[in-house]
């Protein structure tokens, strides 16, 4: 089949090259030029480039970008990690449709920074899934998913790690049922959808008014290669990589973000219910003690960057 694909990031490169394995890629799009592209993660613009695939760079509704697929005369569609809705006109392009690749197991946590979302609200099992796309959001027949188990003691990067091969498996199977002619069409439960907004650096500021349980999760959901999450002591910013909760530790003993005990590479932190224990911290951590209480929410932007 000849294949235009929409992507980008590492997820963007393994599911090129997969599909290079059988399939013909007939083009390809990356997103506009970022200060990240090819820095923080593998470039899908420079992959095209080496592998001598035709390439654009832009977004959906650029008119260079919609000429550039009608050109490259594809059978099928396939995003990857675009972050663009497509308009119906391109969709229409592709004979045999278009298909995503969502990290979700949708109808859950449709939207943006899925796999951050779902950590976020305590889930266990993630997955992706290979759908069809219509004009709504995440919206369309499912085709395939595929999952797999996300412990307490693992975060972000393990769920990453985790996905990047079954990026791959699931780009084999749905390119072969396409090319053997036998599509599956599961209909989402849109009674059972989430969806969810983009989230930014500043998404990592520790509320320590929240549960402890509630800010282990933002912990995990926003640890490396995201900008961790964050707070400040004496208008300093403090980075919190790795932490445990503590549901021994219910009863009340200090106001909320107060240091309870400090030693043996671990910080005690009073949370609104219950007890964090951060054992990975950057930052100015000569300034901790039992008794100093850590930054709230309010006003903390204006006194600490992004962490970009």
């Amino acid at each position: 089949m000849r294949v235009v694909f929409l992507g980008n990031h590492t997820v963007g490169t393994t599911v090129l090259r997969t599909m290079a394995e059988t399939d013909e890629v007939a083009g390809v799009v990356a997103h506009p030029p970022d200060a990240e592209d090819g820095v923080r993660y593998e470039s899908v613009a420079g992959l095209a480039a080496e592998r001598g695939w035709n390439v654009v760079r832009g977004r959906a509704k650029d008119p260079a970008v919609e000429r550039f697929v009608v050109e490259c005369r594809p059978d099928l569609l396939w995003i990857t990690d675009y972050r663009y809705l497509l308009p119906k006109s391109l969709l229409d392009v592709a004979p045999l449709g278009t298909v995503n690749l969502h990290p979700s197991l949708l109808p859950k946590f449709r939207g943006r920074a899925p796999v951050n979302w779902a950590i976020l609200h305590g889930e266990s099992e993630l997955g992706l899934t290979a759908h069809f796309v219509e004009e709504g959001m995440d919206t369309g027949d499912i085709i395939a998913q595929k999952r797999f188990t996300l412990s307490e003691d693992q975060d972000v990067g393990d769920a990453l790690r985790m996905l990047y091969p079954i990026y791959s498996a699931i780009t084999r199977e749905v390119l072969g049922m396409f090319r053997a002619g036998q599509v599956p069409r599961i209909r989402q439960d849109h009674a059972q959808a989430t969806a969810f907004p983009r989230r930014t650096p500043d998404d990592g500021l520790i509320d320590w008014s929240q549960p402890a349980r509630a800010i282990f999760n933002l912990v995990r959901a926003v640890a490396s290669p995201y900008p961790g999450a964050f707070t400040s002591l004496d208008e300093n910013k403090l980075i919190i990589w790795k932490a445990r909760w503590l549901p021994e530790r219910a009863d009340r003993k200090g106001r909320p973000g107060e240091v309870l005990a400090c030693g043996d590479g671990a910080v005690l932190i009073q949370c609104g219910d219950g007890v964090l224990q951060a054992t990975k911290v950057e930052g100015p951590t000569a300034s901790l003690c039992e008794g100093v209480v850590l930054g709230s929410a309010s006003g903390m932007r204006s006194k600490v960057g992004h962490g970009e």
